[in-house]
């Protein structure tokens, strides 16, 4: 733990008060150009947010630093949340960065490279049936009803990464939109890959208290576009039965910021774009193809779903949009096995040769 000098905690101010932050030194992640893209994309300019720069990889940190913090701040014995993978490692860093001990409730089909990174961590850690791809709203809705109990009965910190739940440890999340209000000038639009509708709440709400009041985008799979649905006023509440997405960490199909992430998104004067697994996997090798930047599936939905934009003419040719690359490509390493790419075995006499025919084709 450290005082006011590093991380989220240059915003202190700002957030809510906390004698001391628990800190990894998250936040200040980068805001780069992606000039071939927008080239090839034809928009004036296009900008990426490196959010999966953070200590373990995701914008989660930001919620940790400020959920872990808080439980500390309040006297918490613990604390416990839910995750597909990305929440789960960062309240693991950071709980255990300030000796507090944590409970996970994984979704069911987290892939095998979400929760091993977490074996080292001294957390209680278990898979709930029934959530996350195939899963059920109503599975979802008795899961977290029995943890808010638990969490209750046990006096441990409630730090799952929604504001219905945990409102105060979410405004860590609004440093994305501090950050993005000093990076920048000019941005006409920013997309959000979207799942439980708390991102985009958060970012909003930073960029709209730094009088940056810019359009976000809710970018969601379309197999699971619950929010999607809602702000085009297909479906009565931001709601459906069960999840047909592949894309891990999108996998909501109740998102419990789902109302206040339509708010944010018409107070803006947003809209939502959905984009099918297909399009997103192809955005993600895309992305890592021209501009060399490398991200999970869940962080690529913004660049799908700006295209997809792009191809109906919600995005003209002067628009500046921002994409939220929300996690790193090495959280969900066997994705790109799509790639018709090899790598075949050599023999030694034969490396010159191979290189010979490569260079023929650069």
């Amino acid at each position: 733990m450290t005082g006011r000098s590093s991380g989220i905690s240059r915003f202190a101010s700002d957030l809510p008060k906390v004698d001391r932050f628990v800190t990894l030194g998250e936040g200040n992640t980068p805001l780069v150009p992606l000039d071939k893209l927008a080239h090839e994309l034809g928009v004036a300019k296009l900008s990426a947010k490196l959010e999966f720069t953070n200590p373990t990889g995701s914008y989660k940190d930001r919620v940790a630093a400020m959920s872990i913090s808080l439980a500390v701040q309040r006297g918490r014995r613990g604390w416990v949340a839910t995750s597909s993978g990305n929440a789960g490692l960062a309240m693991a860093a950071y709980g255990t960065r300030a000796a507090l001990p944590g409970f996970l409730c994984m979704v069911a089909n987290a892939p095998s490279h979400k929760w091993l990174p977490l074996t080292p961590y001294p957390v209680g850690l278990i898979s709930v049936e029934g959530t996350g791809h195939n899963g059920s709203s109503s599975v979802s809705t008795r899961m977290l009803a029995q943890i808010e109990r638990a969490a209750d009965e046990y006096d441990l910190f409630l730090a799952i990464t929604a504001h219905v739940f945990n409102p105060d440890g979410m405004r860590g999340v609004d440093t994305i939109g501090y950050e993005l209000a000093e990076q920048t000038t000019d941005p006409t639009c920013v997309y959000v890959p979207t799942g439980g509708g708390g991102l985009i709440s958060a970012v909003s709400r930073g960029l709209f208290s730094r009088d940056m009041p810019v359009a976000v985008i809710a970018c969601q799979p379309a197999g699971c576009a619950p929010i999607v649905h809602y702000v085009r006023n297909e479906i009565d509440t931001p709601q459906i039965e069960s999840c047909l997405s592949q894309i891990s960490g999108l996998q909501l199909p109740d998102p419990p910021d789902g109302y206040l992430a339509a708010e944010a998104i018409r107070e803006s004067w947003g809209w939502g774009t959905s984009a099918t697994d297909h399009e997103i996997l192809a955005a993600q090798q895309r992305l890592a193809a021209t501009e060399g930047i490398s991200v999970e599936p869940a962080a690529a939905a913004g660049l799908a779903a700006l295209i997809n934009d792009i191809d109906s003419g919600m995005v003209g040719d002067e628009d500046h949009p921002i994409l939220i690359l929300t996690g790193a490509g090495w959280k969900d390493p066997q994705r790109p096995r799509h790639s018709s790419q090899q790598c075949p075995m050599v023999k030694v006499k034969d490396i010159e040769n191979y290189i010979e025919t490569w260079q023929r084709h650069i």
